[in-house]
């Protein structure tokens, strides 16, 4: 009732004051049984049908988005062991949109003291239509995101399809409440099943995954998983499931440039990651490069040991997160 007083107003304080009388006169012009009925005055019938359509777009929830937050947190397992979880916390947000709007015909139309009022309807099925249409492509994106998982071993793409999977499930079971609410739903056991079968499966995956670093011995090495596991859970044993990654060129090079007289040092390194078989998944340098030069050898050594520990690698750890799987529950 609220929505539908709101866009009488609208019209009133737009400068479009209508007549006591055009309003009687739609008043008892009635939409069959079960259709939404929309009513609308303006200064022209286009303009008027269009606050019609507008109230009929209220009563039917006609477009409902999906904005999902993602948290994650870390968990113990067995005293010791940490695992990321990842909980989607669905909100709706409600928007007034009619996807078929031609298919709100006017009832009534009447013009008089300079404005026009229309009694516009709209049946049912004629309100389902887009939606059940919306719902078959996202059933046929499911369906193929199902088809496409199994197959997938590296990590990132394999989250990739998960994440789609619960994206567009999430949309299809807010469009099967809007059906359901126009008495129009279709069954969706079938997609239901779709989807927790790739849940279950990615649950399985995700708990067997790891971050193991090779060679773990080296200088760079050592700083960059002293660093790098306050983000994440490292495991230097032999790479049994999941991500392997290593640092190559781990070692600061130093040399001196006679032209400079100076020792000029120099740390440039690349962060490879592979799977445990060997196949590689990305493999990334250091741009630019850590230097530093002073006139005495190990003074400038220890200037880049300072600058390399301070570094805080950050595109390398935006990399790395996307190759973690984040299990759900």
């Amino acid at each position: 009732m609220f929505k539908i007083c709101s866009v009488l107003f609208f019209a009133l304080f737009a400068g479009m004051a209508f007549s006591t009388t055009i309003m009687k006169n739609l008043h008892g012009v009635q939409c069959a049984s079960g259709e939404f009925r929309g009513v609308g005055v303006a200064k022209n019938e286009s303009e008027a049908l269009a606050l019609a359509r507008s109230m009929i777009a209220n009563q039917i929830q006609s477009s409902v988005s999906v904005r999902t937050e993602s948290r994650t947190e870390q968990q113990t397992r067995n005293g010791k062991e940490e695992l990321l979880k990842r909980d989607n916390l669905m909100q709706t947000e409600q928007k007034s949109q009619l996807l078929n709007a031609q298919d709100a015909q006017i009832k009534h139309s009447v013009a008089m003291d300079g404005n026009a009022g229309v009694v516009a309807c709209m049946s049912r099925e004629n309100a389902a239509k887009p939606y059940l249409a919306r719902q078959n492509q996202i059933a046929d994106t499911l369906s193929m995101l199902a088809k496409a998982f199994p197959a997938e071993k590296r990590p990132k793409q394999k989250k990739d399809i998960w994440q789609k999977t619960s994206d567009f499930y999430n949309k299809y079971m807010e469009i099967e409440r809007i059906l359901q609410s126009l008495g129009k739903a279709e069954e969706f056991e079938a997609i239901r099943n779709l989807y927790e079968l790739v849940k279950n499966d990615y649950q399985k995956f995700c708990s067997s995954q790891e971050i193991y670093w090779k060679d773990a011995d080296s200088y760079g090495s050592k700083i960059l998983i002293s660093k790098f596991s306050k983000e994440f859970m490292l495991n230097t044993e032999v790479c049994k499931s999941g991500l392997q990654i290593s640092l190559l060129d781990a070692e600061i090079q130093c040399e001196y440039k006679a032209s400079l007289g100076n020792h000029l040092c120099l740390f440039r390194p690349a962060l490879k990651g592979e799977s445990c078989s060997g196949e590689t998944f990305f493999q990334l340098t250091l741009s630019p490069a850590l230097s530093t030069a002073n006139k005495v050898s190990r003074s400038a050594e220890s200037k880049l040991e300072s600058k390399i520990r301070s570094h805080d690698f950050s595109d390398w750890k935006q990399e790395l997160k996307k190759w973690v799987s984040i299990c759900v529950e």
